[in-house]
């Protein structure tokens, strides 16, 4: 929310950073009432890794249109997302995605809710991290009115019954709810990959933007 004619403060998470010359960071965040924004930085901050969710102070220069952080005031660094290559890749592509599909500057407080308690899935290090990338990219599609009946689609792409169950049974609960719902075995009838395959099926739904 705006404080005054030059300050903004909001929460949110940063997707994505870059280094520009020897001081300079631009990094795109995901706000709170704000929506995806691209900011600057004149220094470089290990408090603006991509992923780590915070309240962000910024502030706009004189005879500019652009807002310059100058503050981050963590309040979840999602430090286990980090720890595999395939989390760290899963939470890369739901950026790139993100930046890629969400309109610049427009609001989307359901989705960064959404982004939130999945990323806290896939920083679970007893999750698969196939699951919550299934289930945060088909909360999204589903949000944002581009999912098919998810029983009809899945059949339609070889996923048993057991399978679609597990499938609708996962956006049922909350995110505790899901890490509880894995501290068991599986049914033998779940595949290995049957999340991955979803997930892959479910990002097509985004490129009908």
């Amino acid at each position: 929310m705006f404080n005054g004619e030059n300050f903004l403060t909001a929460k949110g998470v940063t997707l994505q950073r870059e280094i520009s010359g020897e001081n300079n960071l631009w990094v795109r965040l995901f706000l709170e009432g704000e929506g995806v924004v691209s900011l600057s930085s004149k220094n470089f901050r290990g408090d603006s890794e991509p992923f780590i969710w915070a309240v962000y102070s910024f502030r706009k220069m004189a005879r500019s249109a652009k807002y310059f952080i100058d503050d981050i005031d963590v309040k979840d660094d999602m430090l286990h997302i980090r720890r595999s290559r395939e989390t760290i890749l899963t939470a890369r592509k739901w950026a790139d995605l993100l930046a890629k599909y969400m309109p610049h500057e427009q609001p989307d407080d359901d989705l960064l809710y959404i982004l939130y308690w999945n990323m806290k899935l896939l920083a679970t290090p007893s999750l698969p991290y196939s699951v919550p990338d299934w289930r945060f990219l088909w909360q999204w599609i589903d949000l944002w009115g581009l999912a098919p009946d998810i029983v009809e689609f899945h059949t339609s792409n070889k996923f048993n019954e057991d399978e679609i169950k597990l499938l609708i049974k996962i956006l049922s609960i909350n995110a505790k709810g899901v890490i509880n719902l894995f501290a068991y075995p599986l049914n033998f009838n779940i595949r290995k990959n049957a999340f991955i395959t979803a997930a892959k099926l479910a990002a097509k739904f985004l490129r009908q933007i």
